[in-house]
C-alpha cells in the first residue's frame, strides 16, 4: 500500500533556472547602479560564467572579468541574489498532478535543501504550500541535514505518519536524492530534467523508476503499489 508521496522542489516541480535568472537580474541591476557598468553586460556575463564554471564562484569570476572584484562586495551580491522577489511558475503538468494525487487520498510532502529564506520564498512564489501536508526545509536543522542525510526523509515520514514502504520519493538529482531514501526503504522515482538530466550514476544512486514528465507519476504509483504487495 502507498500512502504518501514526497517531492523534491528545484528542477522537480519547476525550472530552477527561473530563480537563477531572476537573481542574476537583481545582481546585475545592483552592480550597474553601484559601478557604472551596463546591466545587460553584467547579466550575460553571469550566465556565461555559470555555464562555463558552474556554481560556487560565479560572482567572484564575473567581477574579476569586469575589473570590479572586491571580496567585501561578494556577500552583498549574495544577499541581493537570495532576497530578490522571485517570479516563478510550475512545470505545466505539476499543479494538475498534485491536485489529482490529493484527490486520490495520498498525503503529500516536500523536502528541499538550501537557504531557508530562499526556499520559503520559492514555495510562496509558486503558490504550492496548500498542496502539502508537510514541508521540510532541511537547512532549518543545519546544512549537515541536507540530502543525502537521512534526516529530512525520516522527519517527513514521521510528519506524514507513513512508513518507508508506504512512501514514494520523487526527485531529479541522482547525486543526493535517492541513495538514502532507498536505504530507508522508500520507493524512488527520478524525473529526467533539470541540470542532471543527462547524468547517469551507478545503481546505488539511481532511482527505481524514471519518468520524463511528472504526469507519468499517476501511472507509476499503481505499479509501485502492485510491486509492494
Amino acid at each position: 500500500m502507498i500512502r504518501a508521496i514526497i517531492f523534491d522542489l528545484d528542477d522537480t516541480l519547476y525550472d530552477e533556472m527561473q530563480f537563477v535568472r531572476g537573481g542574476f537580474e537583481a545582481v546585475s541591476s545592483y552592480t550597474s547602479k553601484n559601478a557604472n557598468v551596463n546591466q545587460n553586460v553584467v547579466y550575460q556575463l553571469l550566465l556565461d560564467v555559470l555555464e562555463k564554471h558552474g556554481r560556487g564562484q560565479t560572482f567572484d569570476i564575473a567581477l574579476k572579468k569586469l575589473g570590479l572584484y572586491n571580496k567585501n562586495l561578494i556577500p552583498k551580491l549574495v544577499k541581493v541574489y537570495r532576497t530578490h522577489k522571485p517570479r516563478l511558475s510550475l512545470y505545466s503538468e505539476v499543479r494538475t498532478v498534485l491536485s489529482t494525487l490529493r484527490k486520490q487520498g495520498y498525503k503529500l510532502g516536500l523536502i528541499t535543501d538550501g537557504n531557508v529564506e530562499v526556499q520559503r520564498n520559492k514555495v510562496e512564489a509558486l503558490k504550492i504550500k496548500d498542496f502539502f501536508d508537510c514541508i521540510i526545509f532541511s537547512d532549518e536543522y543545519g546544512i549537515e541535514k541536507q540530502k543525502p542525510n537521512p534526516f529530512p526523509y525520516q522527519k517527513a515520514l514521521k510528519e506524514l505518519k507513513a512508513s518507508a514502504r508506504e512512501t514514494i520519493y520523487v526527485g531529479d538529482n541522482p547525486y543526493k536524492d535517492f541513495v538514502s531514501a532507498k536505504r530507508l526503504g522508500i520507493h524512488t522515482v527520478r524525473i529526467m530534467r533539470g541540470q542532471y538530466k543527462n547524468v547517469t550514476l551507478n545503481k546505488e544512486f539511481e532511482a527505481e523508476y524514471q519518468i520524463i514528465n511528472l504526469g507519468e507519476l499517476i501511472d507509476i504509483v499503481p505499479q509501485i503499489k502492485e510491486s509492494n504487495k
